[in-house]
């Protein structure tokens, strides 16, 4: 979780019950998560929201959660990078595979050929969606 896409003390202000707002969590385990809630309430100390049958109480100066297990805080919606697709997830796993095959034996030109096919596949495919 970084400071860059915390909201701002004014966003946090500026948030009015029934406004839709972003979590995000799970920093402890490697991985983030984002979950949307809405705003249930706004007072001079917190901003409370409520996420499915859960309400929790987020602190007005820096969008930190108050209590509850491991950090989540507001967040901005647009700095939140895009879910890859199904290809996209699949070709990234086909080249951590290869890589951690060629790193068993650097000196198999064999493997790394497989492993720049593999990234040059990649890209092309990525510069393709892009034109």
């Amino acid at each position: 979780m970084a400071a860059e896409n915390r909201l701002t003390a004014e966003e946090l202000a500026a948030l009015a019950p029934g406004d839709t707002v972003t979590i995000e969590s799970g920093q402890d385990f490697g991985r983030r998560r984002h979950t949307t809630a809405t705003v249930a309430r706004v007072d001079a100390r917190c901003v409370v929201v409520r996420c499915g049958p859960y309400v929790e109480s987020y602190r007005l100066r820096d969008g930190v959660r108050d209590g509850g297990v491991g950090r989540a805080e507001l967040v901005n919606e647009a700095t939140i990078p895009p879910v890859l697709s199904r290809e996209e997830q699949q070709r990234a796993q086909q080249i951590d595979a290869l890589y951690r095959e060629w790193t068993r034996n650097r000196a198999d030109v064999e493997r790394l050929q497989r492993l720049h096919e593999a990234i040059g596949d990649s890209l092309a495919a990525q510069s393709a969606v892009v034109k």
